[in-house]
């Protein structure tokens, strides 16, 4: 996992030869408490923007200062974030390059995650509504991810990377085949790359397309695996069984 999403400035209010500029690399979307930005291995990483011409071309070599608007964090030349007095909460960062600034990105400063659990129950059922009339989705399945450094506000680990995946007997299902099943969010956007919220959890749910089962009872398996710096974090992953029958 790369990025978080960027942000730029508007269209045609360059200076010079700079019509826009991009802020697009935050590594990760979170800051361990008293580290340095890393990305998902564990690789300290800087912040990155982007200048472009007139044309939509890239201006190379582009030197931007970045700024943290909120306190608690310091910003070391080459764009390296650190968590200096911050124990939680969101900083906001903007880039600035030859007077054009981004819009501001968010990054949340957190606890190191120690343990992810099931938050509910680990074994869910659907009854399958036949012919398929859209509502096959099982209950919500949720993890909580806890940190074992509870100075701050509660044990709890926001804005970090969940990422979830569906297994069939012995086989695991590649999140861009959605011919049998998706796993989707409670609004119903599919997606497998989720980011723990304020308390600490994140969730998942297992839409099932019904008329593409081969047998009407069966199960499947969905797994959601946290890590810290490329190692699975104790608990990773969480199991969740999906059982499936007619009603």
């Amino acid at each position: 996992m790369g990025t978080i999403a960027g942000a730029c400035s508007d269209l045609g209010t360059g200076v010079g030869d700079v019509s826009y500029v991009v802020f697009d690399g935050v590594p990760y979307p979170a800051l361990l408490a008293g580290d340095t930005m890393r990305d998902a291995a564990g690789l300290a990483a800087p912040l990155r923007a982007h200048a472009f011409d007139a044309d939509g071309d890239s201006i190379p070599g582009a030197g931007f200062t970045y700024f943290a608007l909120d306190t608690g964090v310091a910003i070391a030349e080459g764009g390296l974030l650190r968590a200096t007095g911050r124990r939680d909460g969101t900083i906001r960062l903007v880039a600035s390059y030859r007077g054009l600034q981004t819009t501001d990105v968010t990054v949340r400063v957190t606890r190191r995650p120690d343990s992810v659990a099931a938050s509910g129950a680990s074994t869910v059922s659907l009854a399958l509504a036949i012919p398929d009339n859209g509502a096959n989705a099982a209950p919500e399945m949720r993890i909580k991810l806890l940190s074992d450094d509870t100075v701050g506000v509660g044990a709890a680990v926001p804005g970090w990377i969940v990422r979830w995946r569906a297994v069939h007997g012995t086989d695991t299902i590649a999140a861009t085949d959605t011919q049998l099943v998706a796993l989707q969010s409670a609004a119903g956007t599919r997606g497998v790359v989720d980011t723990t919220g304020a308390d600490g959890t994140a969730a998942r749910r297992l839409r099932v397309f019904a008329e593409r089962l081969t047998a009407l009872t069966d199960s499947f398996v969905v797994l959601a695996d946290v890590r810290l710096h490329g190692t699975p974090v104790a608990g990773s992953p969480v199991r969740f069984l999906v059982r499936v029958a007619p009603p």
